[in-house]
């Protein structure tokens, strides 16, 4: 097996890492798509063994096994069907477009998938190329006008010339995150003014808030505001802004390759105690959910999971809730992965409208930022039930 080898910190170099939290057997990719039961049964495993750094707080996985991490065509990760995710996605390329005059630019997006956000990036006139491993070959997206998806991953000499490029929900992936900051910035010409925009998930979420159904496999890297911020100075970027979003589970930085920023600018470290009294806090959260699941099981109720993405996949799988153990269906309004199967646990994932006839007695929703708009679907198709955030 080719499992990742931490020998110092991703970021900055530091060899003084902790043991921070330890997952066995968990899926490697939790956006496959499994066709039968017998598949998601039989899809590969891998295990979680995070660890920090004392310097700057960054968070590793240092278990990543990257030969069991594919993304080709069975990669489904799509928010886009979402009207609470568009209006966020809308929001942010707004602003990016309006502070930077992004009109009539060249764009450069990183892990593009099916190009929904770099279509909102060329809607003001501007040509944009998307680079997906997990997309057909070459293709001119249907309906994005000026925008080419190219299925093959991002190389450096990919940005020259580029105006503008963004990267979102990639960095985290990546078992050398910061050799693609610096190719990026080498390749990048700073006589342009060139702009990235790099989103990943917010490490200090999980820490502070326990976000910890985002724990994921695949995700070998954990960025706290400190870390991000190291990782793009080291780089040779200048990093104009940054930001939480979304409830806070985002971090987003906007950079120039224009110089450097001084040390006393980078933010501090998270506190030592978010990361020594993780693993409890940890412990105690899946518990809880445990005793839940096991209470209304029962009282013989009716539960389902609304959200087949990362967070579904991984509650269901700390929890260890196997499809006729309380919990048989996931609910997810992507059309692309309704039929198809829980990695591992083995719930069938359905559409909305399969409550109409299996009515549940009670909804856990994945994520509360879209609790208002799961409780408007399920008003919309006469579901009365209890809903509640995991």
């Amino acid at each position: 097996m080719t499992i990742m080898t931490v020998g110092g910190c991703l970021v900055c170099g530091g060899q003084s890492l902790e043991p921070l939290l330890s997952i066995p057997d968990v899926p490697t990719l939790t956006n496959c798509l499994c066709a039968s039961e017998a598949e998601a049964a039989d899809a590969p495993r891998g295990n979680i063994n995070l660890v920090y750094c004392l310097d700057c707080g960054h968070i590793v996985n240092a278990a990543f096994n990257q030969a069991r991490v594919t993304y080709d065509g069975r990669f489904e990760n799509t928010l886009a069907f979402s009207p609470r995710y568009r209006q966020y996605a809308e929001a942010t390329a707004a602003r990016i477009i309006n502070r930077y005059g992004l009109h009539g630019k060249c764009i450069v997006e990183i892990g593009c998938g099916g190009g929904d956000f770099l279509r909102l990036l060329c809607d003001a006139g501007n040509c944009g190329k998307g680079y997906d491993p997990s997309q057909p070959p070459s293709r001119t997206a249907a309906g994005l006008g000026r925008v080419e998806i190219i299925g093959r991953s991002f190389a450096a000499k990919d940005a020259c010339g580029a105006d503008f490029v963004c990267c979102r929900h990639v960095l985290e992936h990546l078992p050398a995150p910061t050799d693609l900051l610096r190719q990026l910035r080498e390749s990048i010409d700073v006589r342009t003014g060139a702009i990235v925009f790099f989103e990943v998930p917010n490490g200090l979420f999980t820490l502070e808030r326990l976000g910890i159904w985002d724990i994921i496999h695949e995700h070998v890297s954990y960025f706290t505001p400190s870390s991000l911020a190291r990782a793009f100075h080291a780089a040779g970027f200048t990093v104009c802004r940054a930001a939480f979003d979304f409830d806070d589970q985002y971090l987003w930085v906007e950079a120039r390759a224009d110089g450097l920023i001084l040390s006393s600018e980078l933010p501090e470290r998270p506190p030592n105690a978010l990361y020594t009294s993780f693993a409890a806090r940890f412990a105690d959260r899946v518990d809880h959910w445990r005793e839940r699941i096991a209470e209304w099981r029962s009282e013989r109720r009716r539960i389902v999971v609304w959200g087949a993405g990362a967070k579904g996949v991984m509650f269901l799988n700390l929890l260890q809730v196997t499809t006729g153990a309380g919990i048989d269906c996931v609910v997810d309004i992507n059309p692309r992965k309704q039929g198809h199967f829980v990695p591992l646990m083995r719930q069938r994932i359905v559409g909305p409208d399969w409550l109409l006839h299996n009515p549940p007695d009670l909804v856990i929703v994945m994520n509360p930022e879209y609790e208002s708009e799961v409780r408007c679907m399920l008003d919309d198709i006469g579901i009365g039930c209890e809903l509640i955030s995991a």
